[in-house]
């Protein structure tokens, strides 16, 4: 059964990271990014878990950090194996249900721009592009920066 909460740190913080890995595109977190971020007050990091065997299996995470009407996602990713299924999909919409209901009326985020399939899932939700870092990441690659007003 698939459940979101709220990642406060522990021994999921690894599997965080195996995700970061596995898809390449995430943010290159470590295990203590990950339990950094979760002790910040202004911030929160949502994860999306399967029970098998009675262990939560974590899909998918997705970190925000907000202040006043503002806020900014930092990390998302979905594992590999779990892609294509709307769970990014469902959880993406929980973290912006979420800073809504904190008041926050403009979210923003960056992406590479070689990330095409990323793009097209951050444009579902009506996010538009509002500025360009040339060759901001390591490869040369450059990242957009998109905006959503809620």
């Amino acid at each position: 059964m698939r459940e979101i909460s709220i990642f406060s740190g522990g021994i999921l913080a690894e599997n965080l990271v195996g995700i970061c890995r596995q898809t390449k595109t995430a943010a290159p977190w470590t295990g203590k990014d990950f339990q950094t971020e979760a002790g910040q007050k202004t911030s929160r990091i949502f994860i999306l878990t399967d029970k098998k065997d009675n262990q939560k299996i974590p899909l998918a995470f997705c970190a925000c950090r907000f202040v006043f009407e503002s806020a900014e996602i930092t990390n998302f990713a979905v594992s590999p194996l779990y892609q294509r299924k709307n769970f990014g999909t469902e959880l993406f919409n929980h973290t912006l249900n979420f800073l809504r209901n904190q008041g926050v009326k403009e979210v923003t985020l960056e992406v590479s721009s070689a990330n095409i399939s990323a793009q097209k899932f951050y444009e579902k939700f009506k996010f538009t592009c509002v500025s360009v870092r040339k060759k901001f990441y390591n490869m040369g690659e450059d990242a957009l920066l998109l905006k959503l007003n809620l």
